[in-house]
């Protein structure tokens, strides 16, 4: 997670910072090293919440699950009904219009599989997602491929065979926006380009 370092503002710097977030100071200052201090205070709340927020979507997970997860950096997570959902962009793990994997997802399905290794669940499913680009049939064909794929290297990475179900669910669930007003929205179709792994409780 990133970290902000405040050591060369100064100790007094820290300690104003320190006494605007718990509201025990004002935000009015003259200095101007305080001053951006304080300006860095609405970022500093940010990320706490972002990490409140991670925290509670790992909570079911291992420590050492949290730590690859923390790490990786391209594994996203949250929590769903009955378990929790991890998330990886299909841009990482394949290219274009593929079911292959390409030589750049094995670290993150790696520490997938170690993941899954390690939590007790019995079955994890493995869902392809697409984004709204070609017919409803050919998403779901694409995105059954490659959950299928990832299910292959995920076996191949210890995870038995028996705990897996690979569904493909193309374009049906998407987290985002495919147009907006019309338009193409290329960052929504991105988001939706998906494969997740759902570890239920």
């Amino acid at each position: 997670m990133r970290r902000i370092y405040l050591t060369r503002f100064g100790r007094r710097s820290v300690m104003v910072l320190a006494l605007v977030m718990s509201g025990a100071a004002s935000a009015q200052t003259d200095d101007d090293s305080n001053q951006y201090i304080l300006d860095l205070v609405p970022q500093v709340l940010d990320l706490q919440v972002a990490s409140s927020d991670l925290n509670a979507a790992t909570s079911d997970l291992s420590e050492n699950a949290q730590k690859l997860i923390e790490e990786n950096g391209r594994i996203s997570v949250r929590k769903a009904d009955g378990g929790t959902v991890l998330s990886v962009a299909s841009d990482i793990l394949f290219a274009f219009d593929s079911a292959n994997l390409s030589p750049k997802a094995q670290a993150t399905l790696k520490d997938i599989s170690t993941i899954i290794n390690d939590s007790k669940v019995k079955v994890v499913k493995v869902i392809g997602h697409t984004d709204a680009r070609g017919s409803d049939t050919y998403n779901r064909k694409l995105s059954k491929a490659r959950a299928e794929s990832v299910a292959v290297f995920l076996v191949k990475e210890g995870v038995a065979q028996s705990r897996i179900r690979a569904q493909g669910r193309g374009e049906a669930e998407p987290v985002a926006e495919n147009d907006i007003d019309g338009k193409d929205n290329p960052s929504g179709r991105a988001k939706n380009r998906r494969v997740e792994f759902v570890l239920p409780r």
